[in-house]
């Protein structure tokens, strides 16, 4: 199940939604998972990622990180949201 979180984007006033992804069904199907993660046997965490999707869904920007002490390049990211917003 996956569940579009509103409030936590309205409070830090994000002009989108945050994915709740609790059951990991979205990491699976995109294959950005860390099986027994930090050697805990059965625990499965996100990968350190970034997915930019249009409003039809179609992938426009990806970042992904073995390591999850890396964060992305923020400003890099900025490309692709403004490409998005401007209309």
């Amino acid at each position: 199940m996956i569940l579009l979180r509103t409030k936590p984007a309205e409070v830090n006033q994000l002009p989108f939604v945050i994915l709740s992804d609790y059951t990991r069904e979205t990491i699976r199907s995109y294959g950005v998972f860390h099986e027994n993660f930090a050697g805990l046997k059965g625990y499965t965490a996100a990968k350190r990622s970034v997915f930019i999707l249009d409003q039809n869904g179609r992938q426009k920007y990806r970042w992904i990180s073995e390591d999850p002490a890396v964060e992305p390049n923020y400003k890099e990211i900025l490309g692709p949201l403004g490409q998005l917003w401007v209309k």
